[in-house]
């Protein structure tokens, strides 16, 4: 899995919808790469706020799943459906 190319099938900020497509992925054997990241803050000066902070209701962290190019199409059918943030096939 470290050398062949991976192309993101999910993306979203919702933890638990996260949670639910890695597991539907692992009951289906397809084998991921999971990324978790918080969005870069956008405030000057230094001072690291992001404006959305002060809302507390939106949530900034990015969560990605990629698999290996020859899981695609299973991937992809595993969470339509079943996940509300399923990215479209390369080949649409």
């Amino acid at each position: 899995m470290f050398f062949k190319k991976k192309t993101a099938v999910y993306q979203s900020s919702d933890e638990e919808d996260f949670n639910l497509a890695k597991s539907l992925l692992e009951k289906e054997q397809i084998r991921y790469y999971e990324y978790a990241a918080e969005e870069m803050p956008v405030a000057g000066c230094g001072a690291r706020i992001h404006p959305a902070r002060l809302n507390k209701q939106i949530n900034l962290m990015t969560f990605r799943i990629s698999v290996a190019s020859e899981n695609i199409e299973r991937a992809i059918l595993a969470l339509q459906g079943k996940v509300r943030f399923v990215l479209s096939s390369s080949s649409d």
